[in-house]
């Protein structure tokens, strides 16, 4: 997938559009597909997304860590009790 800036222009305006857009064979050869649009969204936004597409990677995997978790293990035998029991 990538992002797809296109420009159309009327007169003297000028309209941009950018697409998410899909690559993909058939037996007719190469065709691409339209995901989204995200022409609405802001333009650091739209870079996000075409960064990330591309592959690249704002946090690494090895710097998260769980600092805290809760436990719904007793909770939820209690629950399945109160529902059996009453």
């Amino acid at each position: 997938m990538f992002v797809q800036v296109t420009k159309c222009k009327h007169g003297s305006v000028t309209y941009f559009t950018c697409l998410v857009r899909e690559s993909f064979r058939t037996p007719k050869g190469p065709r691409s597909r339209t995901i989204c649009n995200v022409t609405a969204l802001p333009p650091e936004t739209r870079e996000l997304i075409s960064q990330s597409l591309q592959g690249r990677s704002f946090v690494a995997a090895e710097s998260l860590q769980l600092s805290e978790a809760w436990n719904f293990g007793g909770l939820m035998v209690l629950h399945q009790a109160w529902e059996e029991f009453g």
